[in-house]
């Protein structure tokens, strides 16, 4: 690796860190990414006799989405306010290193929230070596795809993370009751499924549901394949749009 693309991965990893230190703990971060997923799949499945193998692959495509989707909104406008991104954008770092960074943070976040899930699906319905690897290997690539998502949604220029907060709730609903979080892709009526295939969320559950409980509607590789495409389109579209707004910004 030559010195000019370490001194880039030093600058990701930096950003990476200071958002992690700085942003972990905000409350916005805590509750649409840690207690939110948890609350609502439950309230979905109080009172329902349901077997645990139909209700894990759906908890851990929720957790991922939410967890993933829940730093990236609170840092731009955090520090918009704040106008410490005034101070990083003028220091010597390759605007896609910020966001780069920013999207990092995104995911390791997601995966640490994570770990939760997974061990109550091997705890409660003993998965395999096989299906825990297959399910971490989701968890890493959904994380890095709904992280650049998450991104992506906090582009317009406000210094108010409940604005962008709202933006991505009005985004985030709709896409968990078409992607096969509570119905699996494979009894969906016909219509709904072709609005599902439209979410790079139903791709990630029909993972699970294959990693979990050994059952889904396309291949796995599939599945990421489609996700890895979106991944690479909503990093694509975060550089532009921020590249974009960020002048209004400072």
């Amino acid at each position: 690796m030559s010195e000019r693309w370490k001194l880039y991965l030093r600058q990701i990893i930096a950003i990476a860190g200071k958002d992690a230190r700085v942003y972990y703990t905000k409350g916005p971060t805590l509750i649409f990414g840690l207690l939110f997923p948890f609350f609502f799949f439950l309230s979905f499945v109080v009172g329902r006799e349901m077997n645990p193998t139909t209700l894990m692959p759906g908890l851990i495509a929720m957790v991922v989405f939410f967890s993933a989707t829940a730093v990236g909104p609170v840092i731009f406008p955090t520090e918009t306010r704040g106008h410490t991104l005034e101070r990083l954008i003028s220091m010597p770092v390759s605007f896609w290193c910020i966001l780069l960074g920013d999207s990092m943070a995104s995911a390791i976040f997601c995966v640490i929230s994570s770990v939760i899930p997974i061990v109550l699906a091997f705890l409660l319905i003993g998965m395999d070596i096989g299906g825990l690897s297959l399910t971490l290997v989701g968890v890493l690539v959904g994380s890095m795809c709904f992280a650049f998502f998450g991104q992506l949604m906090s582009a317009p220029p406000v210094d108010q993370p409940s604005t962008i907060m709202m933006i991505t709730t009005i985004v985030k609903f709709p896409l968990v009751f078409i992607s096969g979080i509570f119905i699996p892709l494979a009894i969906m009526p016909e219509g709904l499924r072709f609005v599902a295939l439209l979410s790079p969320l139903t791709y990630l559950a029909d993972f699970f549901w294959a990693s979990v409980s050994g059952t889904s509607v396309f291949h796995p590789l599939l599945n990421l394949t489609v996700i890895g495409a979106w991944a690479l389109l909503m990093s694509t579209l975060s550089l532009l749009v921020h590249g974009r707004t960020i002048e209004r910004r400072l």
